[in-house]
């Protein structure tokens, strides 16, 4: 079985920490650049919300990564479509 690792931090993904978005609560994920750490963005309605994603997310339940959180609210759009991310 070919070995992964995770893009931001190098650590090996496993069925316990690779993550998924089953709930679809994940907009965009990645690695930033330089590869010093990942990015997350989540669509919630408050920070209560956004604190229980992340209390499921695996890489905090394995203890793996800190997070920090930074709200943002859009108001340009390079497309009319991306639009429904704030619906």
């Amino acid at each position: 079985m070919e070995q992964k690792f995770c893009q931001s931090c190098g650590t090996l993904l496993t069925d316990d920490n690779k993550g998924t978005n089953d709930d679809g609560d994940f907009i965009v994920s990645g690695a930033q650049t330089p590869r010093i750490s990942g990015m997350i963005m989540i669509k919630a309605e408050n920070r209560a919300a956004v604190d229980a994603i992340i209390a499921q997310a695996p890489f905090n339940i394995n203890g793996i990564t800190d997070y920090r959180i930074v709200g943002l609210a859009p108001t340009m759009f390079c497309e009319s479509t991306l639009y429904c991310l704030l619906r």
